[in-house]
């Protein structure tokens, strides 16, 4: 029943095959982002990220930012995976190290996009799209990267680390759709991500021994930094109240979420991906996650992208989240071919990956084209003759001018007064009116002075 409204506005002229409704793209009009919380390192980090904003040229657009970042942190990530396809090998040290810098790189470009659309003047809802998206797709390979960096090989820690992560950033989200603002807890993405810089350079300067170090009965250290991820990621989404949020009731009707839909239903999809990979895990005849981790990690995480994206399109054009999703054809074509086999699963496995990186990636740029096509904006260029939006430097020097006016302003009227006031003295043997007139004299000149103050303020 809670469909049964969007379907009555839905309905009518589409506008052709598009992804997104009438109602969707009037309610994306109105949208206006909202977030709320700091983390522990965003206000040392601001102090760094407003003074990078100031290189960037005027003609950069904000999106271009984000997708500049996203290519070099993909870039880099991609490069680990060559030297580690199995996911267990080991890559020479300048490739870890430029894991971890492209990683900073990408989180100083994405912290930056919404200061510079802000200082320009095209802050608009499809850059906090792009801006998530780009998120998205970073979080699968960050992920793949740092378990190849710690030697995770492939394990069940390694695909639980996948899931763990992708569900989380995928819960952040859904927070959103019900409570209609996107909260930070005290640590957040910030300090994930600067934890695995950290650990990617550790990597690359004294090599990945460190992890395979033993502690006790086979419990290793990167064993010991997932114990230590999950408890911290679990730590912060309940102590930040994302949990307690989600279960009190939206801020829709009656406690539903912004589209006026169930508080629980998003839980649906990430439930259903990740019980379909791991059936598919645990069930394969031909090991098929022991010989191919890198790619069966890749496909599980464009299906999270996928269904994530759509979940941040649903809050922002307050239209109901999509709970089977057609990627989700890619892990079923791998359960079927488990039972049937009537292909070889890694051959699956292979059009499974193809798959759903198209459907990721596909539905992510039509939605922005959609966007960009019904508010009338560019996605990847600047409209002409952007300016700054009241730029710092400008300012001081008009405040420092204008004081120094005013100071003159001042003296010249105390030096007025003063002359006025000797000649007051002079003037005394003068008949009454001569007297009279210089005392009107001296009445008007502070009026004036008045005038002038109120100008000031």
């Amino acid at each position: 029943n809670e469909y049964k409204s969007y379907l009555r506005m839905s309905s009518g002229e589409n506008g052709g095959n598009t992804l997104l409704k009438k109602c969707q793209i009037e309610n994306l009009k109105n949208h206006v982002y909202k977030s709320s919380g700091t983390t522990v390192l965003d206000p040392y980090m601001q102090v760094y990220w407003r003074k990078l904003v100031e290189f960037v040229p005027l003609w950069v657009a904000p999106n271009m930012i984000t997708l500049l970042g996203l290519i070099i942190n993909i870039t880099t990530s991609l490069l680990l995976v060559y030297y580690c396809p199995d996911g267990r090998s080991k890559a020479p040290s300048e490739v870890y190290i430029a894991c971890g810098i492209g990683l900073f790189i990408y989180q100083s470009l994405d912290a930056i996009d919404g200061k510079h659309a802000r200082r320009t003047g095209t802050n608009n809802p499809l850059g906090e799209l792009f801006d998530h998206g780009c998120d998205a797709f970073s979080t699968v390979f960050v992920i793949l990267a740092y378990g190849i960096a710690t030697d995770l090989g492939p394990t069940f820690w390694f695909f639980y680390l996948c899931c763990m992560c992708n569900c989380f950033f995928y819960a952040a989200h859904w927070r959103t759709l019900v409570s209609g603002t996107l909260h930070f807890g005290r640590y957040d993405v910030t300090e994930v991500q600067m934890f695995l810089i950290g650990i990617q350079l550790w990597t690359g300067i004294f090599g990945p021994g460190l992890w395979n170090v033993t502690l006790f009965d086979g419990f290793q250290v990167k064993h010991l930094l997932i114990v230590l991820s999950t408890v911290g990621t679990f730590g912060s989404f309940v102590l930040s109240g994302n949990l307690q949020t989600i279960l009190s009731g939206g801020c829709g009707k009656n406690g539903a979420t912004v589209a006026d839909t169930s508080v629980l239903s998003p839980v649906i999809p990430i439930f259903l991906v990740s019980l379909m990979f791991y059936q598919i895990l645990r069930e394969s005849s031909e090991q098929l996650y022991t010989e191919n981790a890198v790619l069966f990690l890749l496909t599980l995480g464009f299906t999270f992208t996928k269904i994530t994206v759509s979940l941040v399109v649903a809050h922002m054009t307050r239209s109901p989240p999509t709970l089977i999703d057609s990627v989700m054809l890619g892990p079923l074509a791998l359960i079927f071919a488990q039972y049937t086999r009537v292909l070889p699963e890694y051959w699956v496995l292979y059009l499974a990956l193809g798959f759903t990186c198209y459907e990721s990636i596909g539905y992510s740029v039509q939605i922005c084209r959609e966007i960009c096509s019904s508010l009338e904006i560019p996605c990847l260029t600047m409209p002409k003759n952007v300016k700054l939006v009241d730029p710092p430097a400008t300012v001081s020097k008009k405040s420092s001018s204008s004081s120094n006016i005013l100071s003159d302003k001042s003296r010249i009227r105390k030096s007025s007064l003063r002359a006025v006031s000797s000649t007051s003295d002079i003037t005394r043997p003068l008949s009454m009116v001569t007297r009279a007139s210089a005392r009107a004299s001296v009445i008007r000149r502070p009026h004036s002075t008045s005038g002038s103050a109120s100008e000031r303020d």
